[in-house]
Parts: C-alpha cells; structure tokens; sequence
C-alpha cells in the first residue's frame, strides 16, 4: 500500500470512528447509516433494510430498531478496525 493510499485509509478510519460515536451518542445522521427499519403500510410489519432494501421483517418495532442499532454498530466498528486481510 502506498503512502496515499495508507493515508486516504486512516481519513476513512477517522471518519468511521467518528460517525460510531456520534451514533452511540444518538446523533447519528439516520440517512448516513447503511441499516434502517421501516413499516410497511401494507402488511404492517417493520421492514428491516440495508441501504434501502429489505432483508428481514418483523412484527415488534423495539426488536426491529434492536437489530438496526446493533447492525449499524457492527458495521461501523468494522471500518474503524478496518480490513485487514
């Protein structure tokens, strides 16, 4: 990896640990997060979704926003450690 590239990886992993604090804070910008929930009016049930599509549905709305704040934390948390294969 070169000297910008390393560079340009702790820029992202300065902003990923930001964006982790600021979510755990509950300041967390909902739209700049990769996982939502939302419920669907047809159905009724909450729509679990990673970046707009829905992958998982559930009937309680605790237990839907539950796994969103765990999923968007995991992710987030993934990016400040980064990849490191």
């Amino acid at each position: 990896m070169t000297t910008e590239e390393q560079e340009l990886e702790e820029i992202r992993r300065q902003k990923a640990e930001a964006m982790l604090q600021a979510h755990h804070k509950g300041e967390a910008p909902p739209d700049m997060l990769d996982w939502s929930f939302r419920r669907s009016n047809q159905s009724g049930f909450f729509e679990i979704c990673q970046k707009e599509e829905m992958v998982a549905v559930s009937q309680d709305a605790n237990w839907a926003s539950l796994v969103v704040d765990m999923l968007n934390s995991l992710t987030l948390a993934q990016q400040v450690v980064g990849d490191n294969d």
